[in-house]
């Protein structure tokens, strides 16, 4: 097992990823996966710590790739770590979309699944929560997002998506699971999928900062707030929305009406790539459907 600590503005997280197999059946040079104690030790376990250097970027001689963390601009990271078909079938819970609506584990996990953890470790009184499109936001004492991780993405070497998930196991506890392609959910007939392949390199996004600045004016004859969020807000999907809404009514306690949080979510649905979205409190409140069909901008 090797582990990495990902940190982001107040936020730690522990990520765990079993060490397996090479591609094409070779093993390291024990002629095994290295254990939790080479690994902690160093007994036998040269492959295991050089696995373990961050940022490397590079595998060792019989293993998959080690965890690499890209930060940018906005103090985001971008994380990717390998997983190895060695390690399917380690986890436990149900299969990657979960049982529940914040996706925490209820059943038995298929042989065919691939399973890195991530533990929180601070804050000390925060939790974790699954969104609807997979991605893991951290949560505070009082339930207020304060960033989290994007929905993983899977890719096998030749390029191709795997199916990729994340589901919540305990209050602090994620398990993100790489499942081979046409793989049954555990409970239901079907042909058993084979293993992942032996390299699955899975990347994920890293934020805690979701409003790069919030200035007002008057902008189409009324007074705006026009919002620049990060670029990890911006692309992270429902975490970096939460986060980012979080962050401006905290800081702009005038932007907190129904009217102002559709126009926002709605530049987050449609108008990402967007300079700054320009939020007007005197917009009448349509609803959010009639906010989009409008174009954001809601005359009457």
């Amino acid at each position: 097992m090797t582990m990495h600590s990902l940190t982001a503005d107040g936020i730690e997280l522990l990520l765990s990823v079993p060490v397996g197999a090479a591609p094409g059946g070779t093993e390291g040079e024990t002629g095994a996966p290295a254990a939790a104690d080479d690994i902690a030790d160093g007994a036998a376990g040269e492959p295991a710590e050089a696995a373990e250097a961050a940022g490397t970027g590079t595998a060792a001689p019989g293993q998959v790739t080690p965890v690499t963390v890209t930060s940018d601009e906005d103090g985001s990271s971008r994380v990717s770590f390998g997983l190895s078909a060695s390690a399917a079938g380690t986890g436990s819970g149900s299969d990657s979309g979960g049982d529940s609506d914040n996706g925490t584990a209820t059943g038995t996990t298929d042989g065919a699944t691939a399973t890195a953890t991530l533990d929180l470790v601070s804050p000390a009184d925060g939790s974790l929560l699954r969104n609807g499109d997979g991605s893991i936001s951290v949560l505070d004492a009082a339930g207020t997002p304060l960033g989290g991780l994007s929905a993983p993405e899977a890719t096998e070497p030749s390029g191709s998506a795997l199916r990729a998930g994340v589901v919540v196991v305990a209050p602090t506890r994620a398990e993100v699971r790489v499942k081979a392609a046409g793989v049954t959910p555990s409970g239901t007939a079907g042909t058993a999928a084979s293993a992942p392949p032996d390299d699955v390199t899975v990347t994920t996004w890293l934020g805690a900062q979701g409003v790069r600045s919030a200035t007002w004016g008057n902008r189409e004859g009324g007074r705006s707030l026009a919002v620049d969020p990060t670029p990890w807000a911006r692309q992270s999907g429902l975490v970096g929305e939460e986060t980012a809404w979080a962050q401006l009514v905290a800081s702009e306690p005038e932007a907190d009406s129904s009217t102002m949080r559709d126009q926002f979510d709605c530049h987050a649905l449609g108008a990402t790539d967007k300079k700054t979205w320009n939020l007007e409190p005197w917009r009448p409140d349509v609803g959010f459907l009639g906010t989009v069909a409008a174009r954001c901008n809601p005359t009457d």
